[in-house]
This record gives C-alpha cells, structure tokens and sequence, in this order.
C-alpha cells in the first residue's frame, strides 16, 4: 500500500495546479431555486445511479434549518435530476471525481471565498450517511450554540493511538472567526489532493482537526468514546448479551473471546463485571457508526446512519429493522433504510 501511495507525494501538487488551472473547463455550475442564507452548507454526492429521495430531504432540513444548500456532486447528473436537484440547492456544481470527498469539498469551498460569498457558519456533509434520521434533529442548532472555530459530530480517539485523533469528516461545522481567517482559505488551498483514497483519510480527514488546532483554533463536538462506553455500561444485562452476539459479527478480532460469554447466563454472578471490564478495555464496540442501534440510536439518539453496505453495516440496518427504534424516524429515512439493501 505505501508502495502505491509513494509517487503520489511527488505527483500530487502539480496535478492539484493543473486541476485548479482547469477547473473553468472541468466544473459545471448551476444555479439552484432556493437563496443565499447567512449560513452556507456544502453538501457532497457521488449518486452516479441517480438522485436518492432522502438526499433532498436532507437539503430541505438544511435550508429550513437556515443552512443555504451548495451540491457538490462527483459524478454527473441526468438532465432530470438536475432540475430536481436545483428545485432544493442555492447552487449546484458537478465535477470530475478527483480527489473524491475532500477534493470536492476544497472546490466548493474555494469557489465561496473567490466569489465572496458572505458566509457566517459553513458546514461541510456528504452521502455517506443518511441525515437526518428524525424531524426534530437539533445537530445543527447544538454545532452554532457550541461557539467553536470547528465542529464535529464525533471525535475519533482511542487509546492505543492518540496521536490520530480527529473529528470525523461526515459532518463539519465552521464557525465564524475560522471562515473569516486566512488559515482557512489557505488550509484549502494548500490541502494535500490526490486520487488514492487511502492517502484521502491519511491526508484528509485524519490531518484536518489537528492542522487547524495546531494554529490555535478551537474544536467541540458531541461525542467520543467515553460517551459511547457510558452508553452501553447503561444497557441491560439483556442487551447487553445482545450487543455481544452482534459485535461478534462486526468485530471478528475479538470475537472469539467475546464467543464464551454470548452463551452465558447473563444474570449469572460476574457476568456484567465481566463484560463492563471488556468496554473498559474496549473490546466491545469502539467504533462509533457501526455501533449497535440500541447504543447508537437508543442511548445516544445519533441523527445520521451510515450507507456503506458492507456486511456489518447491513448486519446494523437489520438489526435496526428488527427493532422498535425503527419506528422513531422520519418515514422517507426509514424507506431509504428499508430499500438500501434489496436486490436491484
């Protein structure tokens, strides 16, 4: 892998220069119906098999919410969509898919502050997640209460790598005093772009947080792995046994030492001590969006589910379908999750 990514540290900034050169030939941009708000959101697609319902839900949320929606899609859009899309989007740009999320966030960003475009907040979100899963989502009001210079949803910070810890880059808020500082523009300018999209987290969503707290910026979000330990140390020793079976399944590292106490008794003595020992140690779901709904959904009421349809994401929405947690989200989120898995 590294041999792979090598050249690209070479390559990378004469191709981000030529793409910037043609960026008046490659990028495509229209106007959209809905206004310019105070507040800007920059939402990336890549739905190169035609427009999903729920991402115009999320862009109504966002501009009911005072966000004014800019698309940013990476791969192109029929006619059709199109006009739908401009029906729900302050502008709409498309774009060749070169350096995937992040470099579709550098360009919308960038064509903001070349433009001038007046902007207070500027949050930064892309279709990897579905969001929001209910009507009455507040993650936007909390990211503009938080008064900080960068927000998140989720701070990734384990333990044993402390030294990689970052907001994750599904959802951004920029507050104020960063959007107006020349350490933002030039950030964008500068970033690192390249086309393997291992280098795109390493480089990208990895590096972002810690670049701009290293100049003194401040960073907030909802929730980090202490809130996600405390979540499932609330659960019952029924749920408990439940979130066993499941982490088995999504995290095969440990699931054979997991395996001994999926068949216990749960109300046999030292069963939960036991078990609240392996959170502590996490052993038993550290990772924050493929955590199971009874924790992600139930304890912590997280407004947004990810789409990656590998296995244990799948294992997730099933479990979710399969629960009365299902039954609290909006009805064009919950049809999304409902079809997403379905044969075509």
């Amino acid at each position: 892998m590294q041999a792979i990514q090598f050249p690209w540290f070479f390559v990378a900034a004469p191709l981000r220069s030529a793409h910037d050169a043609r960026k008046h030939k490659t990028l495509t941009l229209t106007q959209g119906m809905r206004a310019l708000q105070k507040d800007v959101a920059v939402v990336l697609i890549f739905q190169p098999r035609g427009l999903q319902e729920s991402t115009l839900h999320m862009l109504d949320h966002l501009y009911a919410k005072g966000f004014a929606p800019l698309v940013v899609s990476n791969a192109p859009i029929t006619s059709q969509d199109l006009n739908r899309l401009k029906d729900h989007a302050y502008l709409v740009m498309q774009r060749p898919n070169y350096g995937y999320d992040f470099g579709g966030y550098r360009d919308a960003i960038l064509h903001l502050l070349e433009q001038k475009i007046p902007m207070r907040f500027l949050v930064v979100i892309n279709d990897s997640i579905w969001f929001p899963l209910s009507n009455d989502c507040t993650l936007l009001d909390h990211a503009r209460a938080a008064d900080k210079d960068l927000f998140g949803y989720y701070y990734n910070k384990q333990s044993e790598v402390d030294q990689r810890a970052h907001l994750q880059s599904y959802f951004y808020c920029f507050g104020p005093r960063l959007v107006s500082h020349t350490d933002f523009a030039e950030y964008w300018r500068k970033l690192f772009v390249t086309s393997n999209k291992n280098l795109v987290i390493r480089r990208g969503e990895m590096r972002l947080t810690a670049a701009f707290q290293a100049k003194g910026h401040s960073i907030g979000y909802c929730h980090d792995i202490a809130d996600l330990k405390t979540a499932l140390k609330s659960l019952s020793n029924a749920e408990l046994k439940q979130v066993v079976a499941y982490q088995m399944q999504v995290d095969t590292k440990n699931s054979a030492r997991l395996g001994r106490y999926r068949d216990a008794d749960p109300d046999a003595p030292g069963w939960r001590d036991t078990i609240l020992g392996l959170i502590d140690q996490e052993k038993m779901g550290k990772y924050f969006l493929i955590a199971h709904p009874l924790v992600l959904l139930g304890k912590l009421h997280a407004p947004m589910l990810k789409k990656d349809r590998q296995p244990m994401y799948q294992l997730q929405r099933a479990e979710l379908l399969a629960s009365d947690i299902v039954d609290e989200i909006s009805p064009t989120m919950r049809a999304a999750i409902e079809g997403w898995d379905q044969p075509e």
